[in-house]
């Protein structure tokens, strides 16, 4: 398998992943299952209100970080096939902004999730952040190149 089919086999795997994690099991009834226990165990003299204010924090952390790896995934990807003049960066966030927004949308229709445009705020976050974590790691050259990671 070539390296340039691993790297789309590898994002849309992730993308799996991220819808995966929209269903019942990664609610946020199941994740305090294993969360809160865990905040207790590092930070026994939380109140109440405090491990679930963490918990929220967790939540959005979360957001973040599997954004993060879905922008550096699709990054990877999208460089690794010829763009000619368009801006694979544009892509690589125009890909990212998709999956946030349908994530969301397939989220309305659980019931025991919520569907908030603020998590596509969380998502974008993420998703740029390796975007630019890996503009930086590679310098100006990523901007012509096609060379990656």
């Amino acid at each position: 398998m070539s390296g340039n089919t691993s790297r789309w086999i590898a994002l849309l795997a992730w993308i799996a992943v991220i819808f995966l994690f929209s269903t019942d099991s990664f609610s946020s009834s199941g994740t305090s299952r294993i969360i809160v226990p865990a905040l207790q165990f590092l930070f026994p003299s939380l109140s109440p209100e405090q491990l679930h204010i963490a918990h929220v924090i967790c939540r959005k952390a979360g957001h973040v970080l599997e954004y993060f790896v879905l922008g550096v995934l699709a990054w990877r990807a999208i460089r690794s096939v010829p763009m000619g003049w368009f801006a694979p960066e544009l892509l690589t966030v125009a890909l990212v902004l998709v999956v946030a927004f349908s994530d969301e949308f397939h989220q309305s229709f659980v019931p025991s999730r919520t569907s908030a445009l603020a998590d596509i705020g969380y998502d974008f976050i993420g998703g740029m952040t390796g975007i630019l974590l890996l503009r930086l790691r590679n310098g100006t050259r990523t901007l012509y190149s096609h060379s990656v990671l």
